[in-house]
């Protein structure tokens, strides 16, 4: 559904458009196949109702070539353009609130682009990075980020600059930081999808603005989309943001709004609560991408002279020591926080293995409950079971003297008239025994010679205990 008209009037909003002059503001939302264009006054407010250009970008890497499209396709777009592209990488990423607090603003990216290299597994040192601080709780700094490489970030400011215009901002379309149905509503929860992630975002009066981020990719993405709804409580106002390229909505929860960005009409609606944001004197909070104001050259020129000469050299060497001192404290000072961060990963990988090596004692410990009262039931039959086979498995032939226990093993010995019944026996135990966590050992035999064709034969059968897991054999048969 398109928002409602009671709250955004286009008729008191829009103003007629001026073809002397540039506008002073263009929105342009690009996506993979398409551009949507609005243009605004120096206050916000629409003075256009939007038009839809069949030009799109699937790769940050093609940002600029889209921008020389649209200008050359096109009327003149504002003084000021501000892009919102819905391929820009956007992360949130926490960091320990200690290894940042007091760090200046170059450390600090630093830190970020050190924790997104360990969440993508690539370098990031290239990447010019945009952050916005949400919240600090459990000791812990919560960032949403977004990032570009820097030559492509540059190719896009000198794209528009070529045009006469200037770059406002460069961020993702996700996240207006605002209820879409009522900007008095400060208690409000948003869903939104994008090409490869679904974004949840929550504004708390109590805990401030919150967002998660689920790839698609995950098998998992919806089971992890539900916990953190179901751990959000009862909420005011909650939204569904859908976007015409990717028709996740049967499968997001409900909501009580869904706004389709699915014509004109609707963007151009949503766009301009973009523009009210971004051109207000307060920042919204989200991570905007800006160019960096470049020194001021008047700064610099000066007379010509011996002197004045000398007085630059002495500058320079001056600056050049700084900046040495300048980038070695600031590696020094990364340096520790990489050691920190990995002191920590190594203590969490710890933890996790002392936390596996636990559930798998505590596993075995309930598995052994469970077989303790049957394993002593067993091991109390074992002499009645050892005497009853002995009886039932000896031949006339054979004569059982022995029946010693030593440690880990019962050896039972006697004397045989015939050299085959000991094997015999031996046999008819290991069947009828094994159940009993017994391992059977050949027969020794000893030929007495005391008769003429050979005999009598002294035998020891040895019996090993082989544990409880022996409990549960089955008798092998013999080879």
């Amino acid at each position: 559904m398109a928002l409602p008209h009671h709250l955004l009037n286009f008729n008191t909003l829009m103003k007629s458009p001026r073809f002397n002059k540039r506008n002073a503001h263009t929105l342009l939302f690009v996506t993979d196949t398409k551009t949507f264009r609005v243009d605004a006054d120096k206050a916000g407010i629409l003075l256009d109702g939007g038009e839809m250009l069949t030009i799109g970008c699937t790769n940050p890497a093609k940002l600029a070539d889209c921008i020389r499209l649209i200008a050359s396709n096109n009327r003149p777009l504002g003084r000021k353009v501000w892009l919102l592209y819905a391929r820009l990488p956007m992360n949130a990423l926490s960091l320990p609130s200690v290894q940042i607090d007091g760090v200046d603003e170059a450390t600090l990216i630093h830190a970020l682009q050190f924790e997104l290299e360990g969440v993508t597994g690539n370098s990031h040192q290239d990447m010019q990075l945009a952050y916005q601080l949400l919240s600090n709780k459990d000791e812990m700094s919560n960032y949403w980020v977004s990032e570009i490489n820097q030559l492509h970030f540059e190719d896009v400011g000198n794209a528009l600059k070529k045009t006469g215009s200037r770059l406002g901002g460069l961020l993702h379309p996700a996240g207006l930081p605002r209820s879409l149905e009522n900007i008095g509503h400060a208690d409000w929860l948003r869903l939104e999808s994008w090409p490869n992630q679904v974004a949840a975002f929550r504004n708390d009066p109590a805990s401030g603005f919150d967002i998660r981020l689920f790839a698609l990719e995950s098998r998992q993405w919806q089971d992890r989309l539900a916990q953190w709804l179901a751990a959000q409580g009862e909420v005011e106002q909650s939204e569904t943001l859908q976007s015409f390229w990717n028709n996740k909505l049967e499968l997001l929860p409900e909501t009580r709004l869904i706004q389709h960005l699915n014509d004109n009409e609707a963007i151009a609606e949503w766009l301009g609560l973009w523009a009210a944001a971004l051109v207000n004197k307060t920042p919204p909070a989200v991570p905007v991408l800006h160019h960096q104001s470049s020194l001021n050259q008047n700064l610099v020129l000066m007379a010509s002279g011996g002197a004045i000469a000398a007085v630059i050299c002495v500058g320079h060497l001056s600056w050049h020591l700084y900046q040495a001192n300048f980038y070695t404290a600031q590696l020094e000072a990364l340096q520790k926080i990489q050691t920190t961060m990995t002191t920590m990963r190594k203590a969490l990988t710890d933890d996790r293995a002392k936390r596996d090596k636990l559930l798998a004692d505590n596993a075995k410990l309930k598995a052994d409950t469970e077989t303790l009262p049957t394993l002593i039931k067993n091991i109390q039959r074992r002499p009645s079971q050892l005497l009853e086979a002995l009886a039932k498995g000896r031949t006339e032939n054979l004569l059982v003297e022995r029946i010693d226990a030593d440690k880990d093993a019962v050896k039972i010995s006697g004397v045989t008239l015939d050299a085959t019944s000991a094997n015999a026996l031996s046999n008819y135990l290991e069947q009828q025994l094994a159940t009993l966590g017994w391992a059977f050992m050949a027969p020794a035999k000893k030929n007495l010679e005391l008769f003429p064709e050979g005999g009598p034969w002294e035998f020891e059968i040895t019996l090993l205990d082989s544990g409880a897991a022996g409990f549960n054999d089955k008798p092998k048969a013999k080879q």
